[in-house]
């Protein structure tokens, strides 16, 4: 146990592909050999890098993946609105949540309907890693990777046969259920998974804030249950196919607080990709890249007024969208040792809310990209990595964004990282054509940006990170004022200018006792206005002291600070959460586990976030988060 918490504490501070490659797992591959879902080598030379294993989420006594996050990634601000299968604010940095851009296992989650992702059809108990790669990352991944991606990894084959079952059951009540089992038939690697999560929910107001027709199901549920199959076919020694499908389908109540006796999505959604690649020679690997997104979900909503009237508002009202996207990539290495990748990449995508009254008809978009890593052999200990590329946008619209990174041996021990670049924004769906609330303005442009991260990294008794960054954001896209009573959105003469820094810090206190602190400030303020941009806290912490008793069980508490932010106009966050957990091994053999954990220990009352119903203009309320939670889980392991 004791060598496997030094390998959680070396994922926790990843900053440099070459220092955890060999200890952890070789998750993207510097030369020509077969990637693995990962990002690619370069992304990582010059970034501050977290990786989040499949252990350290169990460990968590992870199912909500916004949890995991909060604690695991400084700098990382996850904050689901009204719980777990909710709406979701994201931060990075500073950023705003459509500045992040999602992956999984490589291919683009990010929708354009409304400029974000849903990461709660994703079960955490069906995840092999996370990696979380801080810094501008448009080059290779183009729109809304300005402050950082996210690529969430998902479980395939082990090696060898294997299997699990887990079960999770909290005092909510909710419960999640998921299995997975992989096996190798000669050259064809076949990986199952699915999982089905449920729960009650909880009250997010207090009795005096729900109208009287209301108060029929105050606690806001949810039902989401997945399944998914990975393929990994060998073709030959040269060349391999992949093949990932997954489909989800989710029941999810909307909380309202006002009128509604029943507000609710049925959801179902789609992801699929397939991924090629030739090992042309030693020097050159070919790669193409097909990944499809299908989402399909039906609103409802029937509000009851005080004279018993009832009115059906919507019914089964369509929201959705499909994007289908195509990458092919060479990755060259020259004798010298230096490497070039190239690529080329479309995006076609349309979608259509019957709530929001309109349709976003069918687009495409083009890019080429380019990327160069020298090899000097008079300076070993420096790595260097240029890029470039060109965007052709839906509306004919031309970008070009570029990126210089850095890594540097400054001694064994400490390593400095660095890099300089630009991304960009599409304009949304909603915000090109919406028709109920903010109007939508087809006249839009894309945002643009400008950073600058820079960090140093020491690796020895401790392991301690400083990550600094600096942000701007042009083109801003936001609501502009027609009258009093309609707005627009548009392209304002402002930016948001983001600047902070992120601190980590993991020491083994005793060769049992591990210690884990994080701190981060980020200023993001609107230089038109001088405030902080809404749903972006300053600062936000978080501790952890991780005892380990034996070889078999292990305890852990946990602190997590979040700084206050507004939300609405109104002010929400500043709030401390302690958590506290348990995690043993009850066989000899290791292969059946019980974890124990209780969040937020001392049932504390906090804001969590702000309700106000969209484009129904109600008074705002504070929302709640949860009340103190037991979770119990067990995992087989077979």
């Amino acid at each position: 146990m004791h060598h496997k918490l030094k390998l959680i504490a070396l994922a926790l501070s990843v900053t440099s592909f070459t220092s955890f490659a060999d200890e952890i797992e070789k998750i993207t591959v510097h030369g020509l050999q077969h990637y693995e879902d990962g990002t690619y080598t370069n992304v990582y030379l010059g970034s501050d890098v977290t990786v989040i294993s499949n252990e350290m989420i169990h460990a968590a006594g992870g199912v909500d993946i916004n949890k995991i996050l909060s604690q695991f990634v400084p700098g990382l601000f996850a904050n689901g609105r009204a719980g777990r299968h909710t709406d979701t604010d994201y931060s990075l940095q500073g950023s705003r949540p459509q500045d992040i851009l999602w992956l999984l296992d490589g291919n683009r989650l990010n929708n354009r309907l409304y400029g974000s992702t849903y990461t709660d059809s994703i079960n955490p108990m069906l995840i092999e890693r996370i990696e979380v790669i801080k810094g501008p990352q448009s080059v290779l991944f183009g729109s809304e990777a300005i402050a950082g991606v996210i690529n969430i990894i998902t479980k395939s084959y082990q090696g060898s046969d294997a299997g699990e079952l887990s079960f999770a059951a909290d005092t909510l009540p909710s419960y999640d259920l998921s299995g997975f089992v992989s096996t190798e038939v000669d050259s064809v690697q076949l990986s199952l998974a699915a999982s089905s999560s449920q729960s009650e929910g909880y009250a997010l107001w207090p009795d005096e804030e729900y109208s009287p027709t209301a108060v029929l199901d105050k606690e806001r549920g949810y039902q989401m249950n997945n399944l998914n199959a990975k393929l990994r076919w060998s073709l030959s020694d040269a060349q391999q196919l992949t093949v990932f499908a997954q489909y989800s389908d989710g029941l999810l109540e909307r909380p309202l607080a006002y009128d509604a006796i029943l507000s609710e999505n049925e959801r179902k959604q789609t992801i699929a990709y397939a991924d090629w690649q030739l090992e042309v020679s030693e020097q050159l690997l070919l790669q193409a890249k097909v990944n499809y997104q299908h989402w399909d979900s039906q609103y409802s909503e029937i509000t009851l007024d005080e004279k018993g009237n009832a009115t059906v508002t919507y019914w089964q009202k369509y929201w959705g969208f499909k994007d289908l996207g195509a990458t092919v990539s060479a990755n060259y290495q020259t004798q010298a040792g230096s490497q070039w990748v190239f690529g080329g990449q479309y995006e076609e995508y349309e979608g259509a809310d019957e709530v929001m009254l309109f349709t976003a008809e069918k687009d495409h978009s083009y890019s080429l990209f380019s990327q160069y890593q020298p090899k000097f052999e008079a300076l070993p200990d420096t790595q260097l990595s240029i890029g470039a590329r060109v965007n052709r946008l839906a509306n004919e619209e031309t970008i070009w964004v570029a990126n210089l990174a850095l890594t540097q041996e400054l001694t064994p021990r400490l390593q400095l990282k660095g890099s300089l670049g630009n991304g960009y924004r599409q304009p949304t769906a909603s915000e090109l054509h919406s028709q109920v609330g903010t109007l939508g303005n087809a006249e839009l442009v894309a945002e643009t940006s400008q950073s600058i991260n820079l960090g140093l990294h020491y690796q020895g008794d401790v392991s301690l990170t400083v990550d600094g960054f600096w942000r701007s954001i042009d083109n801003l896209i936001e609501p502009r004022a027609m009258t009093e009573v309609e707005f627009i959105y548009d392209n304002l003469d402002a930016r948001v200018e983001s600047y902070g820094i992120d601190l980590h810090l993991v020491s083994e206190l005793t060769p049992q006792l591990l210690m884990e602190l994080s701190g981060s400030y980020a200023s993001a303020a609107r230089q038109d206005t001088g405030e902080q941009i809404e749903r972006v806290p300053e600062y936000t912490g978080f501790a952890k002291l991780n005892y380990d008793v034996n070889d078999d069980i292990s305890v852990w508490m946990s602190g997590q600070y979040v700084g206050e932010f507004v939300d609405y106009g109104l002010i929400a966050g500043d709030y401390l959460l302690t958590n506290i957990g348990i995690q043993a091994w009850i066989t000899a053999e290791q292969e059946q586990q019980l974890s124990l954990t209780v969040d937020n220990l001392f049932d504390s009352e906090v804001i969590q976030s702000i309700f106000k119903h969209g484009h129904k203009a109600q008074y705002p309320i504070a929302s709640l988060g949860a009340p103190r939670t037991l979770q119990l889980q067990y995992r087989y392991l077979f």
